[in-house]
Order: C-alpha cells, then sequence, then structure tokens
C-alpha cells in the first residue's frame, strides 16, 4: 500500500542534498569505486526511473545521507515502480517514519495476501500440513541500520531499491517470482540522523583519512543509540521502545524465512557473515538453523571474492541473546544472518590495509544483499520446509513436557502483571487473565493470575525467555548470559502439569484498562495509597506537582475503614491539610486508581492497628527534583535507561547536567543527584562540594558498575565513621582488565587462550538473588524478601559494619541464571547490593547492580524510584 510522505519532507531532502554538494572533482582518488562500477555485469535497466544521484545530485557514497533524503527517494521509487509499494508502519521517538518496502513481481502483488496467509499457516501446526509450497514464494527480510553510526547500513538501500526496481532480465525475473522482499532501510531512524549530521558537519571539501580527526571520533550520545540512548539491537526481546514494537508487529504478519541484519564493525576489521562460533549458539536453535546459516555464507563468499574483499566466519559473534535482530528470527522458524563491515566511519579512513572508503563499505554490503537474494531464491523450497517442520517440532515439544501451564502472579501489583503479558502478546505468545479464584489439588490459584498455556506454537520462544541455564558448551559470550523475564519482572512462577479450563480464562489485551474501585464521599477525611503497584510512582509525582501535601507511612498499619493491611510505604493525602480544593484532588486520585492503584477512603485518623495517622511515622513526602550527569565518560547506556523511565514511565522531569558543568553547578535546588557508572569530571574541590551539598541534606543515588569507586572519591564507607566488614573476599575489587599473577604451579599458559582466559573471569551479564530488607524505604512495596538482580560487572560493593546500612545484601548461594566462575559467586555471596551511606542530614545510596537494564528490569527499577521519594527519608 503507498503511503504518501509529505512534500515538504522530499522538499527539505532535496534542498539538503542540493545545498551541500561540494565540488567533487577533485577528489578523483575517491571516487575510483563509485555504485556504476560494482552493479552486476550484463544486466540492463529501466531508465526510466529515477536513480538515487538524479534525485540527490551526487552519487552514493559521496555524503552521508539524512533519513529524510533515504524516505523521500524510496517514496518516490515506490511511486514510479510497480514492483514496490512502501509503508510507514510507524514512527521513533523523534517522530521520524518508520517505513517498509515490499518488492515483488506483478503475479505475486495480485495475490500478496493470500501468500501471506500461507505464510502465517505454515506457522501454525494445526494448518501447516495444507499449504502447498510448490509455488509459495519465500519471505525475505532485509534489515538495515539498526545502529546508526553504522552508515553503510542504511546508505546502501537507496542503491538496493533502485537495483530491485530496475534491473531487468531472467535473474531478476525469477528473484521477484520466488521471493517477497521486505526492505526495512532504517531500524534506528533517530541514530542515523545523528551520526549524518556529525560525519557531514566535520566532512571537509578533501576528506580527511588520519583516524584522529574529529570526522571519526563523533561526540556523546554517539548514533548508535536511539533517541533515549539505548542500543536497538538488544530491544527484540524485550520491546520497550516504539520502534521494535512496531517492527514486531511488522514482522509477525508475515514470519519471514530470511532476516538480513546488516552493521559495521572497527576500522581494522575486514568483513563477517553468519555463521558465528557454533557453541555460542541458543541452546533451542535447531541445528538445521546453523546448516542453512552455513549454505547461505557459500553466496556471500562467492560474491565477496569477486570484489576481492578479505571477510571471516564462525569468530568473535554469537547466536546467543534471543533479543538481537540476527538470532531473534531462528527462534521464530526463520534464519537470521548477521553482516558485519568494517567501518569508514567518515569518508575515508586509514586501516591496516591503506585506506577504506565509504564507498567501499557500501559496495559489500550491495554485494551480500544480492547473494542473499540469490540464496533466497536457490534454496526457497527448502527455507518453506524448514519453517514447516521448525513449528511443528516445537508443537511436539511442548506435548512432551510436563509443564503444562505457567501461572504468573504478582501481589498487588496488576501493572506489572499487564506489562510482562504484553511483552508475551508482541512475541505472539497466548496468555490470560484468570477470571476467578479457582482450586488446583490443595492450592488455590488467584483472580487475576496471568495463565500462560506451553502447547503453542512458539513454544521456543516462551521456553528461551524463561531460560535460567548456568551451565553452558562455552562459558564465553558475545552479549549476557541470561535474559529471564519472569525474574527481571521479579514475578512469582508456578508450573503445572495440566491446563486450565478454557472457561476460566479471559484474553489479555494491549494496553487494557481495568475498571477503577475508587469511591469517595464527601466526607471523606483523608486517602491511603498502597504503594505497590507500579504505577503509584506516577500518581505521587502528579499529587506532588499538584501542590498536594502527600505523607508517607513508615511502618504498616490497618484502617478503620478496611481490613486490608497496609504496608510500609503507603501514602496518606489528608483532606484537612491541603492548600487545593478536595474536588482536585480525588479528580487525581481517580485518575491513578483507573490506572490500577488501589486508595482507599478513610473516615477517622485513629488506626485500630500500626500508627495513627497523625504520627510523626508518617513524615510528609519532599516533591523531588531530579537531576543526573550526561556528557563524554558517561555511560549513555545508562543515563539513557534512567532518562526514559522517569520521562516516559513516570512523568518525572529530569534534569540532565553536563558531565563538563557539573563542578560548577549549584545543585541547592535539587533533592537528588544521580550517577550512573562512568568517569567524572571533578577535581578534588569538585568532589568535596559534592560531600559538602550531601552534608547539608542531599541524596545522592551511585549505580552500575564503578559505584564503588565513585564511593570512595566521596569519602568511602568511613564518611561518617562507618567502618566495612573486614572482610578481604567481599571487599576486594576483582578488575576485569588484569589477570591475576600466576600460581607456582602455573606460570606459564598458551599465548592462544589469553581472551578465553580473561572472558571466563568477567560476568557478561547474570542473574543473582539479593536478600532485602522490606521494612526499608528502598524497598517499600517490594512483595518478597528476596529480589533478582541483574548484573555484568565483577566489582564487589562492602558490607556496611552498621546492618541498618545493608537494606540489600547477596545471599550465600546468589547465582540464579547465567555464567559466573565459582569464585566470583564465592566473592559475591559476601557482599553487598545496596549499602547506604549517611553523611551528615544527607546520605549516599549505592546500587551496585544496573537497576533499570535495557529498560525492562522492572523489579530493580522500583528501587531507583524508591531512592529518589524516599532517600530523603533514609536517616
Amino acid at each position: 500500500m503507498h503511503r504518501l510522505v509529505p512534500l515538504l519532507l522530499i522538499c527539505h531532502a532535496l534542498f539538503v542534498a542540493n545545498l551541500t554538494v561540494p565540488s567533487f572533482a577533485q577528489e578523483a582518488d575517491l571516487d575510483r569505486e563509485l555504485p556504476t562500477q560494482f552493479w552486476p555485469d550484463e544486466i540492463d535497466f529501466d531508465d526510466t526511473l529515477t536513480t538515487p544521484k538524479s534525485f540527490l545530485k551526487f552519487e552514493i557514497g559521496q555524503r552521508h545521507l539524512t533519513h529524510a533524503q533515504v524516505v523521500a527517494y524510496l517514496q518516490l521509487l515506490a511511486e514510479q515502480s510497480e514492483r514496490i509499494s512502501l509503508e510507514i508502519f510507524g514512527q521513533s521517538h523523534g517522530g521520524r517514519p518508520l517505513v517498509m518496502l515490499t518488492i515483488t513481481s506483478a503475479k505475486n502483488r495480485e495475490r500478496i495476501e493470500e501468500i501471506r496467509a500461507a505464510h502465517l499457516q505454515l506457522a501454525d501446526p494445526s494448518t501447516s500440513d495444507d499449504v502447498n509450497v510448490e509455488d509459495l514464494p519465500a519471505v525475505i527480510n532485509m534489515g538495515y541500520g539498526v545502529h546508526g553510526d553504522e552508515p553503510s547500513a542504511t546508505n546502501v538501500t537507496p542503491l538496493v531499491a533502485h537495483y530491485l526496481a530496475a534491473a531487468k532480465g531472467p535473474e531478476m525475473d525469477r528473484i521477484l517470482d520466488q521471493c517477497v522482499i521486505l526492505l526495512d532501510p532504517c531500524l534506528n531512524p533517530d541514530g542515523f540522523e545523528r551520526f549524518a549530521d556529525w560525519a557531514n558537519r566535520y566532512r571537509g571539501r578533501l576528506p580527511n583519512p588520519d583516524p584522529n580527526d574529529i570526522e571519526h571520533n563523533q561526540g556523546w550520545p554517539s548514533g548508535r543509540v536511539n533517541y533515549y540512548w539505548f542500543d536497538m539491537n538488544r530491544d527484540w526481546l524485550p520491546a520497550v521502545h516504539p520502534e521494535s514494537r512496531s517492527r514486531l508487529k511488522k514482522y509477525h504478519q508475515w514470519k519471514p524465512n530470511v532476516v538480513l541484519d546488516y552493521h559495521e564493525m572497527g576500522t581494522n576489521s575486514t568483513y563477517f557473515f553468519q555463521p558465528g562460533i557454533p557453541e555460542r549458539t541458543n541452546p533451542y536453535t535447531p541445528k538445521q538453523n546453523i546448516e542453512l546459516t552455513r549454505a547461505f555464507g557459500k553466496y556471500h563468499a562467492k560474491a565477496l571474492d569477486q570484489r576481492g574483499s578479505l571477510y571471516y566466519t564462525e569468530e568473535r559473534f554469537d547466536d546467543f541473546y534471543m533479543g538481537k535482530g540476527s538470532t531473534y528470527p531462528d527462534l521464530h522458524g526463520g534464519v537470521g544472518i548477521l553482516f558485519e563491515q568494517a567501518s569508514s566511519r567518515g569518508q575515508v579512513q586509514r586501516n591496516q590495509d591503506g585506506l577504506l572508503t565509504f564507498h567501499e563499505t557500501i559496495a559489500n554490503q550491495f554485494a551480500t544483499s544480492l547473494s542473499s537474494l540469490q540464496a533466497t531464491t536457490d534454496m526457497r523450497r527448502e527455507l518453506l520446509e524448514y519453517k514447516r517442520s521448525f513449528y511443528q517440532e516445537s508443537m511436539n515439544q511442548a506435548r512432551q513436557q510436563d509443564t503444562r501451564t505457567l501461572v504468573y502472579t504478582c501481589p498487588n501489583n496488576r501493572s506489572r502483571l499487564q506489562a510482562f503479558a504484553e511483552v508475551l502478546k508482541r512475541h505472539q505468545l497466548d496468555c490470560y487473565w484468570l477470571k476467578s479464584d479457582i482450586a488446583y489439588g490443595d492450592e488455590t490459584l488467584t483472580k487475576d493470575s496471568l495463565v500462560v498455556p506451553t502447547d503453542q506454537a512458539e513454544y521456543r520462544f516462551l521456553k528461551s525467555l524463561r531460560m535460567r541455564l548456568q551451565s553452558f558448551e562455552e562459558n564465553i559470550f558475545y552479549d549476557v548470559s541470561t535474559w529471564c523475564l519472569p525474574l527481571a519482572f521479579n514475578l512469582d512462577e508456578r508450573a503445572l502439569r495440566r491446563p486450565l479450563p478454557d472457561e476460566a480464562l479471559q484474553a489479555v489485551e494491549l494496553d487494557q484498562v481495568f475498571p477503577s474501585k475508587f469511591s469517595s464521599a464527601a466526607d471523606d477525611l483523608a486517602y491511603l495509597i498502597d504503594w505497590t503497584d507500579d504505577a503509584a510512582p506516577r500518581l505521587a509525582w502528579k499529587l506532588l506537582d499538584a501542590g498536594v501535601r502527600v505523607r508517607v507511612a513508615m511502618d504498616r498499619l490497618v484502617t478503620a475503614d478496611s481490613d486490608r493491611t497496609f504496608a510500609g510505604g503507603t501514602l496518606q493525602v489528608h483532606l484537612g491539610t491541603q492548600d487545593i480544593d478536595a474536588a482536585k484532588i480525588r479528580t487525581i486520585l481517580k485518575q491513578g486508581a483507573d490506572t490500577g492503584v488501589f486508595v482507599q477512603p478513610v473516615s477517622t485518623s485513629l488506626t485500630p492497628i500500626g500508627f495513627d495517622l497523625g504520627s510523626s511515622e508518617f513524615p510528609v513526602l519532599e516533591k523531588p527534583k531530579v537531576a543526573t550527569v550526561v556528557g563524554p565518560g558517561i555511560s549513555q547506556y545508562e543515563v539513557g535507561e534512567i532518562w526514559h523511565l522517569l520521562d516516559t514511565e513516570f512523568s518525572i522531569p529530569l534534569t540532565k547536567l553536563p558531565n563538563s558543568r557539573l563542578r560548577r553547578t549549584d545543585l541547592s535546588e535539587y533533592t537528588t543527584l544521580l550517577m550512573p557508572s562512568g568517569s567524572y569530571d571533578l577535581t578534588s574541590s569538585g568532589w568535596d562540594d559534592l560531600r559538602a551539598w550531601v552534608r547539608d541534606g542531599g541524596t545522592i543515588v551511585l549505580t552500575g558498575r564503578g559505584a564503588r569507586d565513585r564511593l570512595d572519591q566521596l569519602g568511602g564507607m568511613n564518611a561518617a565513621n562507618d567502618a566495612v566488614v573486614n572482610d578481604s573476599d567481599a571487599t576486594t575489587s576483582q578488575s576485569e582488565e588484569k589477570l591475576s599473577a600466576p600460581s607456582e604451579t602455573s606460570k606459564q599458559q598458551p599465548f592462544n587462550s589469553r581472551s578465553t582466559e580473561r572472558a571466563l573471569r568477567l560476568i557478561s551479564g547474570s542473574i543473582f538473588e539479593t536478600r532485602i530488607d522490606r521494612t526499608h524505604p528502598l524497598f517499600f512495596g517490594y512483595p518478597h524478601d528476596t529480589l533478582p538482580v541483574f548484573r555484568n560487572h565483577t566489582a564487589n560493593l562492602p558490607l556496611s559494619r552498621s546492618a541498618y546500612l545493608n537494606p540489600g545484601i547477596y545471599t550465600p548461594s546468589p547465582l540464579m541464571a547465567g555464567y559466573a566462575s565459582d569464585a566470583n559467586v564465592a566473592a559475591i555471596s559476601k557482599s553487598a547490593s545496596v549499602v547506604v551511606v549517611p553523611n551528615g542530614y544527607g546520605r549516599i545510596i549505592v546500587i551496585n547492580d544496573n537497576p533499570s537494564f535495557r529498560g525492562f528490569w522492572k523489579g530493580t527499577q522500583r528501587l531507583l524510584i524508591n531512592a529518589i521519594f524516599f532517600g530523603p527519608l533514609v536517616d
């Protein structure tokens, strides 16, 4: 279906193209390989179609394209070619369109819905045998540029699209007849635009190949990340962002046979295509998938050999984490293939082989784009039969398991269960709400539990997202070693041996709204707000931002109006102490209750159990004003996770202080300073100023990798004469960069094992169990005394000598999922996850793990939110 890009967008793209064209006559030495020179020989073209050069007024590869230019050209091409249709299927955080080209023959286009339906039938074991694949085209999804600073990926797409639109001859007819091509030109428009601006801004008339030139050293944040500074190639599983959510919806409309995933890597590399290291493959990926990937590799090798390009396979990269673009299809009956091209970053850069030009990087990506199409065409029948057998085998595996039903609960936190259910739904996993309490053997399954049958076609994917392996074929990982979603969401899971009756279940819907139970009366004295639901902090902020005076319970209580026990962290809004209209307050409370927060009207301040409403154990909650540090030296990922959480989940403003200005910033107007992983631009006097701010009542929250080092710069654990536990195993930081000295019995090791030995000492990303103090303000609202945390570093945090200042500690056997060496596990078990260091009227809160990892660690995100709201109450 054609969707028109606004005329203004096309005009803007043409304006930019003409405005920025330099004289390329003086660059003949860099033009030795222009696109017309690396297109296949003996191919005729339809010259009525606009070429990229005639549209842009320069050759592809002579400048970095903007996203607007790419979209405008592809729209024009779709209007001119009967082979192509263009659809806008979503938009980025920054409002840029996500576009998809569907390219195929006229014959296929006439029955495109029939073809799509047949592909969905192949993925349904109950109907897959009914599909005749004799004349069914394969579906190939060509995805480019999930990392915006890997520019050859998206810059090649106008060439690929024009070739598929204009090339004529028997071979092109064969490809178009036997394939439906879904071309996704830019998976990360915001990051791509950020990098294009950088590269074009610093490109001179004579491009500079010096790697030290600013053109090759982009600013912070990099173009790799999206609008909120996330790595979008890790978001296929959690689907936190609109780009991923839209893309998953489009993916499952087709469930393609082949997915191409185009990237770049370091300038001193060559070219990589999968398969990667065989031992580092997801355990639920069939072996036939690797065989098919290897068969594709022969086509890529031939294409690159013809070009004289160096390449490699089965090294460095893996196929393990299911949330990457090249691995996700492997667990959905397709074949995902990763491509990595050495990057020139700018126009030309010196590397170990001489000069690497932008033209060359695009040429290689073009070559493997065509080789992928040829391979898909030649292997069409095999790919279709593989998809059929994949889903049939998945269903057979599901029916052979003892577990037939999974039941998830999260006490008094329907928002958390809904968020988890929506992730499952986005991956086409069936899930249901339990309509009412039902008996199951000797136990009762409670209403509103989330029910997930295991007897379903996407069983392999369900099994992988729950995976809690601790033993692996090889203990080295390109990315994380675990990602268990139920642990990330801190859910209770029960495995049942039989299915539940259909009449007891209600289907889950995306963005589901639940009826509010809130009621109010004119004579209500106050309202209590349960802090447990994930929507409660959003309501708290709305109340505070509106000027409502809010108190917080420091311990449990039961009111005279309800027999419900309210835990510490319960908020109180007493109408008699307010300066604003009660009707406005009730409106805000009703809005909060509509999102799932439990709000209880109260008719008296006297409570039968616990402190009365006027007690000093109900201190007034201060409105947070939060700042964090951004800029060179600071982890763009961790800052982005914090920014995204506060901005999109809770609508809490976040001031982003430049690292270079931190020492000159007056912090007196802020309640909380968040300091994620990184190197801070502070002198010793700057650290002294931060300590003084804390002593005057400020709250600093240190998170993630290197938190211990930042704590030391702030005065360490002795900031308030609070000595650490004297345990060398617990306090010694295990460096991730240095190997320990060899023992007397092992003073020599094989040189070729050095990188493996180092990797085995790392924690690439594992899940550990902590024991938490639920009476502590930092853990208000938590349902259990244990909490899974995600960790990707080996530096341990010592325990405070004061047992009251260790609200989160690792359990004696902490490893829950993923890989960690025995030595690392032993050291972690004697250390702290969360420590509070008081200093004067303020405090430093140290969270040694990453509380909002990739935006989906719901269990520990609440810890960060509690630190913001309740940190000033920690004494």
